[in-house]
């Protein structure tokens, strides 16, 4: 039996939720639109972001959108992030655990693995993937070629995956490949969005534990 856990980076390992928030005001501020709150950004935000920008007033033409999501990038850089409060005794609890590791994102590629690297937590994992875009799109796709890459490597042998990820997507692309997913209110959802499909854990050390968990009852 070969157990994976599947994490997500942004809002997840990644505690970004509020340079994400600052650049989208710096942006709004540009149009002379109305900044949101965090709390705001917690309970609307959603994929397609494009959809969640025409909510908040930025609308463009789709010859328009990879430019705004230059624009974004460029922006949110300016803001400091960190890794989330308890992600080095997460990733230490699943290695002790003797499970697998990989991240899947909806982050370009090259920016992810730039990231991962440069808090120096790359080791903890067999497979860093992101999108080959800028807007978002594609992470299922990330996920299912994951998944079939880690049951290749397992010549047969049966693998449980689970995946840990921030936002109702991460449930949404998990679900719908058939696996399971524990959400954390941590990052970019709130509680009260995450309980409308799960029973979501408050802390990454919480969110291990449950994911370990369901990988052992499901070995036995």
């Amino acid at each position: 039996m070969r157990g994976v856990i599947i994490w997500d980076w942004n809002g997840t390992l990644l505690d970004d939720t509020q340079a994400a928030v600052d650049a989208l005001n710096l942006m709004l501020g540009r149009r002379s639109l109305k900044s949101l709150s965090l709390e705001f950004y917690k309970e609307r935000f959603r994929f397609p972001a494009r959809d969640f920008y025409e909510e908040i007033g930025i609308k463009v033409r789709d010859d328009e959108w990879d430019e705004l999501a230059k624009e974004y990038h460029s922006t949110y850089a300016t803001f400091p992030v960190k890794l989330a409060e308890g992600v080095v005794e997460a990733l230490e609890a699943v290695s002790r655990a003797g499970l697998r590791q990989v991240i899947a994102s909806a982050l370009r590629n090259d920016l992810l693995k730039a990231q991962v690297s440069s808090f120096g937590i790359a080791e903890y994992f067999s497979e860093v993937r992101g999108t080959d875009n800028l807007d978002g799109a594609g992470k299922k796709e990330i996920v299912r070629h994951l998944m079939e890459d880690e049951r290749a490597k397992a010549k047969g042998e049966k693998v449980n995956l689970v995946m840990i990820g921030d936002a109702l997507h991460d449930w949404e692309v998990a679900t719908s490949l058939g696996e399971r997913c524990v959400l954390c209110a941590t990052g970019g959802h709130s509680a009260r969005r995450l309980r409308e499909v799960s029973d979501p854990v408050l802390s990454l050390t919480e969110a291990a534990s449950r994911a370990i968990s369901i990988i052992e009852t499901n070995s036995r």
